[in-house]
């Protein structure tokens, strides 16, 4: 899951430089609600969104994985929610991130920071989906 994560983060992360550095000469901040694309204030309210969708869907599907008897049931469980949140927050990424591409407005590129920081920060670590699955010894070898 380490991967994955890493494979996400590296991917927004190196779009955004690229877009950056393909648009740098033409880079703007405009906040005005009546600009020529529709994208401004649906981008940036998704990539909010995408932060709180992707926490509640994430902890939804874990709701109940501690009744779960297998570890291995537990974990793929783990994977999935893992994936999900992560896919939503890379994509609400991605979408502004293209928006900056489109229009220079660094706007776009600031709300692609949003859902990219929670992505960092949700980097699953053994000990946290130790207790978030509360599993014990023999299964914790398994991580």
């Amino acid at each position: 899951m380490q991967i994955m994560h890493i494979a996400f983060c590296i991917a927004v992360f190196n779009f955004a430089l690229v877009a950056f550095f393909l648009v740098k000469d033409s880079i703007h901040l405009n906040l005005r609600l009546e600009q020529p694309t529709p994208l401004f204030p649906i981008f940036p309210i998704i990539a909010v969104l995408a932060v709180f969708i992707g926490s509640f869907l994430f902890k939804k599907q874990l709701n109940g994985v501690t009744d779960i008897p297998s570890a291995d049931d537990k974990i793929a469980k783990y994977q999935t929610a893992f994936l999900i949140r992560s896919a939503i927050l890379e994509g609400a990424a991605l979408m502004n991130t293209v928006a900056f591409l489109m229009t220079s407005n660094s706007v776009f590129l600031l709300a692609a920071a949003f859902p990219f920081l929670f992505l960092l920060i949700s980097r699953p670590a053994k000990q946290q989906i130790i207790d978030e699955l509360n599993l014990t010894y023999p299964d914790t070898e398994k991580l």
